[in-house]
């Protein structure tokens, strides 16, 4: 693993905590949820500066774009309980499959 695939995989994961953070919010209205929630999102926004020393951005954006979208729709159904159907499974499958085809383009 690369040092830019370390910090895709960091970008996506305080993206990820920040979206779980503010859903979690929400419903329970504790200050404390949004204000790491904001913290999250910070430490993305810094990870993410460092993506684009790395990569292009239109292989950087796609791939991190569309694996916090399928892993926040993920984390919504699972724990959420959030309601999924099977257009939103057809429709996270596709981003999926888009993720990957980009990142075989981008090996290539």
């Amino acid at each position: 693993m690369s040092i830019g695939s370390l910090f895709i995989a960091l970008t996506v994961f305080f993206n990820v905590s920040g979206t779980a953070l503010a859903r979690v919010y929400a419903t329970e209205d504790k200050v404390m949820f949004i204000i790491l929630a904001l913290l999250s999102y910070t430490l993305a926004f810094l990870t993410w500066s460092k993506v684009l020393k790395y990569f292009d951005l239109g292989f950087a954006s796609s791939v991190t774009t569309g694996t916090v979208l399928a892993l926040s729709n993920l984390i919504a159904f699972v724990w959420l309980n959030e309601s999924y159907s099977m257009t939103k499974l057809f429709f996270t499958g596709m981003i999926v499959v888009g993720v990957v085809g980009v990142n075989f383009c981008q090996q290539n």
